[in-house]
């Protein structure tokens, strides 16, 4: 069962390590906040997951149903936040630009302005841009029984399974978080941030336009 075991690892590494909006919201709250924030944001997005683990091992388990039609609407909230968190960023990032100040005065103003965010509103975030993809429920509920019988317990594998993917999820977030820690990262700091925010938009707005033609509720 090692093979099956090893399997998952690599699925999960891959899954969680390719870019995507939760990624792109970490590296921007990284970059433009530091290390503190984007670690806030990463335990958000974690306690999200966990969650979404619970009902999907719910739902396998024949605990809980969740109605299609329900997941769907739930998806389009989320796919609203996510456009929301990248304009909003977006809006107040050129709102605060100040063309003039050399490349060193703007990174200090930066700073002094990115102060401002709390530690609670960044795991909020996180957890809402998480958490507002229930459909994360139905890939993990047709995922995990591919891996379920790595022992004689459903029970004991099914636990196995969701602490493997939280260190994992954990573990690879932070890295991303102290990448952005880096020179290169605070040099072009406002730049990474604009294409993050950039990409939270683009994901809000073909996520929602997808589940809505799903929905058979557009033209």
């Amino acid at each position: 069962m090692i093979e099956v075991l090893l399997t998952y690892i690599l699925a999960v590494f891959l899954l969680i390590a390719t870019p995507g909006p939760v990624i792109a919201l970490i590296i921007r709250n990284a970059s433009l906040y530091g290390f503190k924030i984007g670690l806030f944001t990463s335990i958000g997005t974690n306690f999200a997951s966990l969650i979404l683990l619970a009902i999907a091992i719910a739902v396998i388990l024949g605990v809980l149903k969740i109605s299609p039609l329900i997941l769907s609407i739930l998806s389009i909230l989320g796919c609203g936040f996510i456009f929301y968190l990248g304009a909003n960023s977006l809006y107040h990032t050129f709102k605060h630009h100040k063309s003039q100040l050399p490349v060193e005065s703007r990174t200090q103003s930066f700073k002094k302005k990115n102060t401002k965010k709390t530690l609670i509103s960044s795991f909020l975030e996180g957890f809402g841009i998480a958490i507002g993809n229930p459909k994360d429920i139905i890939f993990l509920v047709a995922f995990f029984p591919q891996f379920i019988h790595i022992t004689d317990s459903i029970i004991l594998s099914l636990s196995i399974l969701v602490f493997i993917w939280i260190i994992l999820d954990f573990s690879i977030l932070i890295s991303y978080v102290s990448l952005t820690q880096k020179a290169i990262f605070f040099r072009y700091q406002k730049s990474i941030g604009i294409m993050s925010d950039i990409i939270l938009m683009l994901v809000g707005i073909f996520g929602g336009y997808y589940l809505l033609h799903s929905l058979n509720l557009t033209p």
